[in-house]
């Protein structure tokens, strides 16, 4: 049987899921970076997954195409740190690509929602909580992603991000994002159940 791991950031955001030929192992990391690393390393190394699915909610830009709505469910493989986004000298990519065989399942569910799958979607990751609109890299912003597949492609652990947006950057708050965190769960309680895992 392989091994799935499903990282959220809270307890808040925990999900059930099941999928056949699969054992789940839940990791919730916390919050932040730095945060993230350290768990998802500690569970990578004890439980050696084959794919490691970060699962939570996220907040939109104004700017991003296709435009974002609350609700909106997004699969992302492309991942930025916008702390390192637009630093000159780092010896570390400021963006990632994840190529994993296991997003078709999951792409196929969301074409069913009536979501948009012919492209790559970003998840933009940073260690704040951002409240004021900007012109960020992505469709969804975080604070874990980036971490986790920087990570992922460290190990040679096969990653991808499945958010939900809960707020709308400049027009939410962050007590906003905690009243939503429940309709968030049950979203992606339900995407989840149609989803396949394939490889």
């Amino acid at each position: 049987m392989k091994k799935l791991i499903l990282a959220f950031a809270l307890q808040e955001e925990v999900v059930p899921a099941a999928f056949e030929g699969w054992e789940i192992i839940t990791v919730v990391t916390g919050v932040s970076k730095p945060y993230a690393s350290a768990r998802l390393a500690h569970a990578i190394v004890a439980h050696k997954p084959d794919l490691v699915i970060n699962v939570g909610s996220a907040g939109a830009g104004k700017h991003a195409e296709p435009r974002a709505h609350v609700g909106d469910i997004f699969v992302c493989d492309r991942f930025v740190d916008r702390d390192l986004e637009h630093q000159q000298f780092t010896s570390v990519s400021p963006q990632l690509c994840t190529t994993s065989p296991f997003t078709q399942g999951f792409s196929s569910r969301l074409a069913a929602c009536g979501g948009l799958v012919e492209r790559t979607f970003t998840t933009n990751t940073g260690d704040d909580f951002v409240t004021e609109h900007a012109a960020y890299t992505g469709q969804v912003v975080d604070m874990e992603a980036f971490a986790e597949a920087l990570l992922c492609q460290t190990f040679g652990v096969p990653f991808f991000a499945v958010k939900y947006v809960t707020d709308i950057i400049g027009e939410n708050s962050m007590q906003i994002w905690e009243e939503r965190l429940a309709a968030a769960r049950a979203a992606l309680t339900d995407y989840l159940q149609g989803c396949t895992l394939k490889g």
